[in-house]
């Protein structure tokens, strides 16, 4: 067994248990065990020792650092213990039965419940709340123990990655040669998407969707206008709202920038633009979407916004870090250098979580990226899931591990690094661990 660090570098080995200290984490944390009070000390040490150094201990029950099971030391009400957090013991480790961190949670690591999920088109709108009146106040309080949960994401943001989910803009097939699209064209696939989706009887969504980044105040208000004298149907209880898709290079919470030959048009939202994963946007390319509502004046205004970084123009498939996108750009040389050999990859960015099912229980999981492996001959095809485990929190590394068994029954899982925790040695090191290896996929 290894001490490793979760941090600067994440993986590094810190010191080797000796044996005697092997065995003593084994028999206390794993089977229950205590033959001596100095070996529940023995033991004891080391887990104080992991929480002191940010440590983690690493089973040698499995031989490859990808197979292999990490845990965590963690104080609950003053008890100190040994959580299994990413990998499963071999079934005659000692550590085999040590707690599973599980609580409120699906079977194997799953969410009991999906985290994110599609806008439904048709009740997506937002309440109307004029008139609305105070009410006393109600205990709704239900504070979740769920420990791989992540923030709630708005309905302007789940808007936006429904829209591209269904123009199919967070694919890439294949991933070599790229797809040669413009910003054009992909705002024009989700413009289609909303001549084809209603948000009411006889009413597309390219009623209340437009793309057009340079509108003036006088038309913002024609357009609600319209939306409020038209006389067709619109949600009851919904307000009569609109919304704008563009990118951006310049997002920052305060405002979005679209710059263009004919200079920069600036939209500042009422409420601060909400960034996916970020306090102020340092990404680069963007996708955005703002809404836009009648304020108590009586103006129309922005009155929301939210932005989403991106791969690139040509593939805009939407990227939760600058780690994310290093990994599509792993996937991309891979690709080029498996061409030449037969195999085609595509590439799938899961914006929404995925049902998994254990022994007739069901449970939720969102990979980083699913790949598609298209063998020579056409005749087979392999998935992989790709996680991109280069987070520095150790609280989200911890969560995200905890998924990977139900990650699994999705395709074989695979990480960027390769042999995280340990970091990458060398350049390309995830485009050459792919390359080594899929032609040996069975």
């Amino acid at each position: 067994m290894k001490l490793v660090t979760k941090k600067a570098p994440r993986g590094r080995l810190f010191r080797e248990l000796s044996a005697e200290e092997a065995r003593a984490v084994g028999n206390v944390c794993g089977l229950g065990q205590v033959h001596s009070l100095a070996e529940k000390q023995m033991a004891e040490t080391v887990l104080r020792s992991m929480r002191d150094q940010d440590l983690w201990l690493a089973c040698d029950c499995k031989n490859t650092s990808e197979e292999r099971p990490l845990n965590t030391a963690r104080n609950l009400d003053g008890s100190i213990f040994l959580v299994n957090f990413s990998g499963e013991h071999r079934a005659d480790c000692p550590l085999h039965r040590s707690k599973r961190d599980d609580d409120n949670t699906g079977p194997r690591g799953s969410r009991r419940n999906a985290g994110v999920m599609r806008i439904d088109f048709r009740s997506f709108l937002p309440r109307d709340d004029h008139g609305a009146r105070i009410s006393a106040p109600t205990n709704t309080d239900n504070p979740s123990t769920d420990k791989i949960s992540r923030r709630r994401v708005p309905a302007l943001a789940r808007l936006l990655l429904t829209l591209i989910d269904a123009a199919e803009l967070n694919r890439i097939t294949p991933v070599y040669p790229q797809p040669a699209r413009t910003k054009t064209q992909a705002l024009n696939a989700v413009k289609l998407v909303t001549e084809l989706e209603h948000f009411a009887q006889g009413r597309p969504l390219s009623e209340i969707v437009f793309f057009d980044p340079w509108v003036k105040q006088n038309r913002l208000e024609e357009r609600m206008q319209v939306l409020e004298t038209d006389g067709k149907p619109w949600p009851a209880g919904r307000a009569r709202t609109f919304y704008q898709i563009l990118f951006s290079e310049h997002v920052s919470q305060d405002e979005v920038v679209f710059s263009n030959q004919y200079g920069p048009t600036v939209f500042q939202p009422e409420k601060r633009v909400s960034i996916n994963g970020e306090v102020d946007g340092h990404r680069g390319k963007y996708w955005v979407i703002l809404m836009y509502q009648r304020n108590d004046a009586g103006t129309v205004v922005c009155r929301d916004a939210y932005a989403h970084a991106l791969f690139d123009y040509a593939c805009p498939v939407p990227v939760d870090s600058n780690l994310e996108r290093a990994t599509v750009t792993s996937v991309i040389t891979a690709g080029k250098w498996l061409q030449s050999s037969g195999y085609e990859i595509a590439l799938n960015k899961p914006l929404f979580d995925i049902k998994v099912n254990f022994d007739q229980e069901e449970g939720f999981v969102l990979p980083d990226f699913i790949l598609t492996v298209t063998h020579p001959g056409r005749m087979r095809t392999t998935e992989l899931v790709v996680e991109t485990m280069g987070y520095t929190d150790d609280d989200y590394v911890e969560r995200k591990a905890k998924q990977h068994e139900g990650m699994s029954t999705l395709g074989l899982l695979v990480k960027d690094p390769p042999s995280w925790p340990e970091p990458a040695t060398k350049p390309n090191a995830f485009a050459r661990y792919l390359y080594g290896r899929i032609p040996h996929l069975k």
